[in-house]
């Protein structure tokens, strides 16, 4: 069964099910249930499953002492998982009701949690409420935006100790919620049709925006599905805002999320199969091609989390978690289940993630009713990276060649497939990019895999990126490689 998923005032994306849950049971009043999870670890990533009948769980974050907090949309509520022995502890807000069978699809929608003011605050969209409970006691305090901020999304902490909260809707505003409670709507100028959806702040004078345009185009009469990212000061802020638009017109296609690290803002992009950065030190814009999969033209990233010059993005359509260094030119890339999904009917619905503590990642699984946690410390085994240069200029019509290096040992053959980031689904057209073998067979390090790049005489000048990967099945090894055609 297919759901459309409304966030705000149109289709962002979609949740798929091969099954419905047995029963619409909820969690009733200000009752608090415990239980225990069971535990499956599988390469890089550990998932705990939650409780039957499926709790939908969405938004998440982790709290100091290195517990996971989450929203559960089947409940509603927010739910406590203590990850070194299992223990769950589920808060349910009061006044809901169960879902209707046969399937069970909640109609509450919880995309943004934080930990703030000694509560656990989560965004109820469709309801237009925020619901902050108490963990002491579980009792629940609500703040109604009815009218004045509808569909609140994303919630963030601000560094004026506010918590600052985005309307994905039109006209585009910002809440805040001061520690006494007071309310206050801030309207943002000169965004067009753009819907404010994530907020980051960086430091005190700096926080950035992302916001989709869902609009109709006006000659095809289709979504125009693009957007932008916007900056400014969250210092001394009154009634409006007029944000400063980043990397000037540049092309994005429904920009979810944002995160900034290390001179650089880095956007997921919803409607394609790539992430983009942004240099602040060159003034440039560069996509990074995800590796692709035969049941979807776009892998639909997501949410984008940095830290340094670690970057994390979840793929919701290919049902994996990425992980990004733009320093080494690499990507890797994990499947959120064992054994890989091979079509849509696999697809577990890992919509929200959240940075953990050394260098790891928790994500929530929809339709997999599970929370997860990957590694990045973890060793698949192997590796993929270029040697010498990974960038090169090539004219119109004509070729270059690189050479990458594969190193680890492995048992099985492993595949080697290519993207780029000529569309937004980063299939290869007008660049050719052959590599030496398709398959290379089990053995060890080092392999030394020849590309060869052919550039159409229809290309543009520009810059273009490819990336060539390297697959076990459950993790894929991506080098990149950098042109400038001319």
């Amino acid at each position: 069964m297919l759901v459309l998923v409304v966030v705000g005032s149109a289709v962002t994306y979609e949740v798929f099910f091969t099954s419905s849950a047995p029963t619409c049971q909820i969690l009733s009043g200000t009752t608090i249930l415990r239980s225990q999870t069971s535990r499956t670890t599988f390469g890089a990533v550990t998932e705990y499953k939650l409780p039957s009948p499926d709790r939908w769980a969405d938004a998440v974050t982790m709290a100091p002492d290195g517990s996971v907090w989450f929203a559960e949309q089947e409940i509603p509520g927010v739910a406590h998982l203590y990850p070194s022995n299992g223990t769950l502890v589920e808060y349910p807000w009061p006044g809901y009701t169960a879902p209707s069978p046969p399937d069970c699809v909640p109609p509450y929608s919880s995309s943004g949690i934080a930990l703030w003011n000694g509560r656990v605050w989560a965004a109820e969209e469709f309801g237009n409420v925020l619901w902050g409970v108490n963990p002491s006691g579980g009792g629940a305090q609500l703040v109604n935006v009815t009218g004045k901020a509808d569909f609140p999304y994303w919630l963030s902490v601000g560094p004026d100790g506010a918590l600052w909260f985005t309307s994905d809707n039109l006209p585009a505003v910002l809440g805040r919620i001061q520690t006494n409670m007071s309310l206050q709507i801030i309207s943002l100028q000169g965004m067009g049709n753009d819907e404010p959806l994530q907020l980051e702040f960086v430091n005190s004078t700096l926080a950035y925006l992302s916001a989709i345009n869902l609009s109709e185009n006006a000659t095809t009469h289709g979504c125009v599905c693009n957007g932008h990212v916007y900056s400014f000061n969250p210092e001394n802020v009154g009634q409006a805002i007029t944000p400063t638009r980043v990397g000037g017109d540049y092309n994005l296609q429904l920009p979810t999320s944002v995160a900034y690290s290390a001179g650089s803002l880095y956007v997921a992009q919803h409607e394609a199969a790539s992430i983009a950065r942004y240099n602040y030190a060159t003034g440039t814009w560069t996509r990074y091609p995800t590796s692709l999969v035969p049941w979807s033209p776009t892998t639909l990233p997501y949410v984008v989390e940095a830290t340094g010059n670690t970057v994390w993005f979840n793929e919701h359509y290919a049902n994996k978690i990425a992980l990004l260094s733009p320093t080494l030119g690499t990507l890797t890339e994990y499947s959120e289940s064992s054994p890989p999904i091979t079509n849509f009917d696999g697809v577990q619905n890992d919509v929200s993630i959240a940075l953990g503590a050394n260098n790891s990642l928790w994500f929530t699984s929809m339709s997999g009713n599970y929370v997860g946690f990957l590694d990045g410390n973890y060793n698949p085994g192997f590796a993929v990276q270029a040697v010498g240069t990974n960038s090169k200029s090539v004219a119109q019509g004509g070729s270059a060649s690189f050479e990458l290096t594969v190193s680890g040992t492995w048992a099985k053959p492993m595949g080697v497939n290519s993207s780029d980031s000529e569309n937004p689904e980063s299939t290869p057209t007008a660049i050719t990019i052959t590599p030496s073998t398709n398959l290379i067979q089990p053995g060890a390090s080092p392999f030394t895999l020849a590309v060869n790049i052919t550039i159409g005489q229809g290309v543009k000048e520009g810059s273009y990126t490819v990336a060539v990967t390297v697959t076990n099945g459950g993790v894929q090894q991506t080098a990149y490689l950098f042109l400038v055609v001319t």
